[in-house]
């Protein structure tokens, strides 16, 4: 046992970092911004406006969203009897890369977008981006969650 008894859950499973949970909520940010706008109704085609100056840049938001919310929700559903969460969840970290990569090429985009004009809100997201990319790869801990666990392969 490489964690101590508290990191895993009742089947054996390791518990995700809160970093990689806190990542994941960052590349669901396209779902946060749409739920933001249409609570607020009078300024809400502002704020999609600021965040997403190209309104299809929220709908490829919203869509490579989806793999980082789907993987909050498996890996909460790994169990046993549950064998198919713990093998689509054992791709999370190539699904976890790919999409953070993916989101940094949409950040890029906007910078283009917006014709190379310095803005914080692009700048912090695409060095959180950056940094959580290197994260995702490098982390023992990161990698170790992703891993089918002996009891619920067999």
């Amino acid at each position: 046992m490489l964690y101590s008894i508290e990191q895993y859950d009742k089947n054996g499973n390791l518990h995700a970092p809160k970093w990689l949970w806190l990542g994941w909520m960052l590349l669901a940010k396209a779902w946060v911004v749409f739920i933001v706008a249409g609570v607020s109704r009078d300024s809400g085609n502002t704020i999609l406006s600021y965040v997403y100056p190209d309104h299809n840049m929220l709908y490829l938001g919203l869509v490579m969203g989806l793999p980082s919310i789907a993987l909050m929700w498996l890996i909460s559903l790994r169990s046993p009897e549950r064998r198919w969460a713990g093998k689509l969840v054992s791709w999370g970290k190539p699904i976890t890369l790919l999409t953070t990569l993916s989101q940094l090429t949409q950040s890029l985009y906007h910078v283009y977008l917006q014709a190379g004009e310095f803005s914080w809100a692009n700048g912090v997201i695409m060095l959180v981006l950056l940094w959580f990319a290197i994260y995702v790869h490098r982390s023992k801990t990161v990698r170790d969650c992703f891993k089918l666990n002996q009891t619920s392969a067999s």
